[in-house]
């Protein structure tokens, strides 16, 4: 029994034992389930936070991507403004300079740089010294203040001018300036030609008043039967035909400037029409001391249809020009010929002398109006008075009549002129 008895404490205790260690071991899993479960629990949480700060991360990304693209179309819209002011100035016909407070060029359009040359043309000339003028002004009360114009300026074979035009922000306080620049080239040269032909025009009327003024006085204070005075008379004659020539041609002028130059259509025969001219200058050239050498050989028979005093005074102006322009003791030839030109028969007469000729850079341009060109001649003298408006209503005249003028020179050596006219069938 004792036996028996032993045996069942003993298993007893081997029983609570083991519920020991299974107390234990539960005990143990249990703590680290809970830890797990506290881990898990940590976990979500920072999970829950790092989504959290994901979310706010991402839409401070989304905000400053839209920030960005606004700004980005800020600046494409900007770029694409300046690109079109650009592509304005750019395309204007004044010039335009933009400088900081210190005068340093930021922009320069294309017409300013073809006006200027240069940047250094810019301060070497007036239009830095007008800047330097206007340098310490800061304050201008206006977003645009114009603060000073230069006078004419002649750079560059132009002659411009220039107004300074300061640049401020909404306070008025000045940013920057603006030189713009305007060619007044043709404006100033057409001034200064309407004086000059006002001018010569009334000493070409000087002479020849003065002269039928004093030819008429002496013609008056002779008795009323003396001998009739030829000579006074011619001179009479002679400059009112001076008048009426040249009367004539300040029609023609306006005439050709309008579009409307009418000429008459008389049948004319070559021959008779350049004898009639010829003659008529024969004693203007021989007192220059010119030689008029006449080959007519080729004309006879032939007409053509126009305006006997205008196409005469068409010729007799290159006859005129070749004897000024030459020396004492020079020539003018002119001859005559028939020719065909494009299926088209024309009287031909060439007109050539041995005088100063017209250099190779003024030759394309002697028929432009109030052209005059290089002022030198072989002998050192001054060039004839005059504003070059000769060709070009000489030029006018033939082409009025269905012709042309055409010229050759080469400079020192003489020069050729060749008309030409449709001969009548």
């Amino acid at each position: 029994m004792q036996t028996s008895s032993n045996n069942t404490s003993h298993k007893l205790g081997e029983t609570v034992g083991q519920v020991h260690k299974f107390g234990s071991a539960s005990e143990s899993l249990f703590r680290r389930v809970y830890r797990g479960l506290n881990r898990r629990s940590e976990l979500e949480a920072a999970l829950r936070h790092q989504s959290r700060l994901l979310q706010t991360q991402t839409q401070r990304n989304a905000s400053l991507l839209r920030l960005q693209d606004q700004q980005q179309r800020a600046l494409r819209t900007r770029a694409n403004e300046l690109e079109r002011l650009h592509a304005v100035l750019g395309s204007m016909d004044e010039g335009i300079i933009a400088l900081d407070l210190d005068g340093k060029v930021t922009m320069m359009n294309r017409a300013a740089q073809t006006m200027l040359g240069s940047k250094r043309a810019f301060w070497d000339g007036e239009l830095g010294a007008l800047f330097e003028r206007y340098r310490g002004v800061r304050h201008i009360g206006a977003e645009l203040s114009p603060l000073g114009e230069s006078g004419e300026l002649a750079l560059n074979h132009r002659i411009l001018r220039a107004q300074l035009v300061a640049i401020g922000d909404d306070k008025g306080d000045r940013l920057g300036s603006v030189i713009v620049l305007r060619d007044i080239t043709h404006d100033a040269l057409a001034q200064r030609l309407k004086d000059g032909f006002v001018s010569r025009i009334a000493k070409d009327m000087e002479a020849p008043i003065s002269i039928m003024k004093l030819a008429g006085e002496l013609l008056a204070g002779e008795p009323e039967d003396a001998a009739f005075n030829r000579l006074l008379l011619q001179k009479l004659l002679a400059n009112v035909e001076l008048l009426d020539r040249l009367l004539l041609e300040l029609l023609d002028i306006a005439a050709l400037n309008a579009g409307n130059l009418d000429v008459a259509r008389e049948p004319l025969d070559v021959e008779d029409w350049l004898w009639s001219v010829i003659n008529d200058l024969s004693a203007e050239t021989a007192v220059r001391g010119i030689d008029l050498l006449v080959m007519t050989r080729g004309v006879s028979g032939l007409r053509v249809k126009g305006d006997d005093k205008r196409l005469g005074w068409a010729l007799g102006h290159l006859i005129r020009n070749g004897a000024q322009f030459n020396r004492s003791g020079g020539y003018v030839a002119i001859s005559s010929a028939s020719g065909s030109i494009a299926g088209k028969a024309y009287a031909i007469v060439r007109v050539s002398d041995n005088g100063n000729g017209i250099s190779a850079a003024d030759l394309p341009h002697i028929f432009e109006r109030f052209y005059r060109g290089k002022a030198a001649t072989n002998d050192s003298e001054a060039m004839p008075p005059g504003l070059g408006q000769g060709l070009y209503v000489a030029r006018g005249i033939c082409e009025a009549h269905g012709g042309f003028i055409q010229a050759q020179s080469r400079w020192t050596v003489g020069s050729a002129f060749t008309m030409g006219l449709p001969l009548l069938q």
